[in-house]
This record gives structure tokens, C-alpha cells and sequence, in this order.
């Protein structure tokens, strides 16, 4: 009885651990990936937009370019999250653009922080 009792605790713990872990959010990201739309090969551009939670109107977008997909159809940039506001719960959002036409917004990121890079190293003299 007492050996069950410890397995049972042991996998309560540990699904105690995932679920921190699972709820912990990227801070300061510089990567990303999404799927390329089924018209790549048209697209001239893409942009990411920067949403606020239920904002439908990202609050900045960045131009990414055109990258190229992967065999699994994954296309990966990096992207700069500097320029937001520190402490906001951002999601982002990818659209496709071609010449003046242009998709709705992907389906949102999973969220993300932006918060104060740490400074370097003090030399102390």
C-alpha cells in the first residue's frame, strides 16, 4: 500500500511540474515559424502583427520578408521584440501579402513577454 501511495504522489508531482512548466512564457522572443499559406509561390510578403489580449488591430507589425518553407511547409524568421512595451501579454499574427491584396491575420501565437534585457557584466575597480 505505502509503494502505490508513492507512485500515485510521484505522478502527481510530476504533473504538478508539466503544468508550471507548460505555463511558463517565452520573454523576448527572436524566432518564430508558422505555416506558408497555400498560395507561397504568389506571396510576395509577409507581416507579423503584435496583438494586446482581444485586441482585434495588432499594435506594431514588422515586414518579414518572404522565407522560404521548409519540405514540411514551415517557414522560420526571426523578428526583432524590442520595440514593445515592457510588461504587455502580446500574442502574434502572421499575414500574407500580394501586390494590394492581402489575407486576415493567422490564428494567434501562443503569448509571449516583453521585459528589461539585464545589464552587463560590472568590472569593479
Amino acid at each position: 500500500m505505502k509503494r502505490v501511495f508513492v507512485v500515485l504522489l510521484t505522478f502527481i508531482l510530476l504533473g504538478f511540474a508539466a503544468s508550471a512548466l507548460a505555463q511558463t512564457k517565452p520573454q523576448n522572443p527572436r524566432e518564430g515559424t508558422f505555416t506558408a499559406s497555400p498560395d507561397h509561390a504568389q506571396i510576395d510578403k509577409y507581416m507579423l502583427g503584435f496583438f494586446l489580449p482581444g485586441a482585434t488591430s495588432p499594435v506594431q507589425t514588422q515586414d518579414i520578408g518572404k522565407p522560404t518553407p521548409d519540405q514540411a511547409g514551415t517557414c522560420t524568421f526571426t523578428f526583432n521584440s524590442q520595440p514593445l512595451t515592457f510588461g504587455a501579454d502580446y500574442t502574434a499574427k502572421v499575414k500574407a501579402l500580394a501586390g494590394t491584396a492581402e489575407s486576415a491575420w493567422s490564428e494567434a501565437s501562443n503569448p509571449f513577454d516583453r521585459v528589461p534585457g539585464p545589464p552587463g557584466k560590472p568590472a569593479i575597480k
